[in-house]
């Protein structure tokens, strides 16, 4: 009859006993920092995608919004001129104005909308500042602020020294939602603005 191997047998008693005092604290401990760290890893992706998509719904929405504004010279002959920051100037004349003088008051039986994508009741793009629609709403970008709309040309019909494109400007403040000093987006404050002229 063969012995048994006392190394072999020793080594498996040890190895038996271990497995059954479960797991020590450094085991947990590396366990717990691994999955914090695939948890980081998958939120920073996911933040990343959410700001990425934000660029492109603001970018699609300015496309959209200079659309709108192209057909509305085709009817009226000219482009609305801003007010203020312009964001309500374009809301009254692609949806709300029914005669498109951006009076408010409506004179037409037959109102034009440009685009319906700005119906609040809807609010398919998040667009409204108000969920009932009034002579006072503005357009929002992806992160809760006003578009801006600069007309290349004034009520007199003089050209707007101020726009950087001879029909019409629209941007947006970006992420952090500051102006900026430039409009040439050399300061850090306009580096994140999203603009139709460059």
């Amino acid at each position: 009859m063969k012995k048994p191997n006392r190394i072999a047998l020793r080594s498996s008693l040890l190895i038996s006993a271990r497995a059954s005092r479960g797991f020590t604290l450094m085991e947990l401990l590396v366990v717990v920092a691994i999955i914090v760290i695939l948890a980081a890893l998958s939120l920073g992706g996911l933040g990343f995608a959410q700001r990425k998509q934000a660029l492109e719904k603001c970018k699609s929405q300015i496309k959209m919004l200079e659309t709108a504004l192209e057909e509305y010279k085709l009817d009226t002959g000219r482009y609305p001129v801003a007010v203020d920051n312009g964001s309500n100037t374009l809301y009254r004349a692609l949806y709300w104005d029914s005669n498109n003088d951006n009076s408010g008051v409506g004179t037409d039986t037959l109102q034009k909308v440009y685009l319906a994508e700005l119906d609040p009741s809807s609010n398919k793009q998040g667009w409204s500042s108000n969920p009932i629609a009034s002579a006072a709403n503005t357009i929002k970008d992806p992160w809760g602020n006003d578009y801006n709309y600069r007309s290349g040309a004034l009520a007199s019909g003089a050209t707007n020294t101020a726009a950087m494109n001879p029909d019409f400007d629209i941007w947006s403040f970006g992420p952090d939602g500051l102006p900026g000093t430039t409009t040439a987006g050399t300061d850090k404050a306009s580096l994140d603005n999203i603009t139709n002229w460059k």
